[in-house]
C-alpha cells in the first residue's frame, strides 16, 4: 500500500507521512522543507531525520527518488551510515519504535496504519 501511494504523489505522500511522525514522536523528527517556487508561499517535503536512541533514519527525496538511510551515532559522531532499501529501512524503523520504549509502541502504530491503509 505504502509503496503505491508513494509512486503516485510523492509529495502529497511524504507530507502526510512527516506530518503524522512529527505528530507522533514530537522533538524527534526534524523534517526539511522546501518553497515550491521562489516566490511560492507553498512549501514540500524534501528530506526527514528521525532521532530513535543512536539510530537516525533518514529519507531524502531526491531527483532520482526516494533515498533512505540510517545511522549509528554516539557523542555525535557517526560510526556507521547503511544506505538502506526503501522497504527494508521502514521495517527497521518500525520494528525499533516498537522496541525503544512503550511509549514509542503508539508512534509504531501510527507508522503501521499509514503505511498499510
Amino acid at each position: 500500500a505504502f509503496l503505491r501511494r508513494a509512486q503516485g504523489d510523492i509529495k502529497a505522500f511524504l507530507e502526510a507521512f512527516a506530518t503524522r511522525l512529527e505528530q507522533a514522536l514530537p522533538g524527534q523528527v526534524e523534517v526539511r522543507r522546501k518553497k515550491d517556487s521562489f516566490l511560492a508561499k507553498t512549501q514540500h517535503v524534501v528530506g526527514m531525520t528521525i532521532h530513535l536512541g543512536s539510530n537516525r533514519y533518514v529519507l531524502e527525496n531526491a531527483s532520482g527518488g526516494l533515498q533512505v538511510s540510517r545511522c549509528k551515532e554516539v557523542g555525535g559522531v557517526v560510526l556507521k551510515n547503511e544506505t538502506m532499501a526503501l522497504p527494508d529501512w521502514l521495517w527497521a524503523l518500525s520494528q525499533e519504535l516498537g522496541s525503544v520504549s512503550t511509549g514509542m509502541a503508539g508512534a509504531s502504530g501510527v507508522l503501521h496504519e499509514f503505511l498499510m491503509h
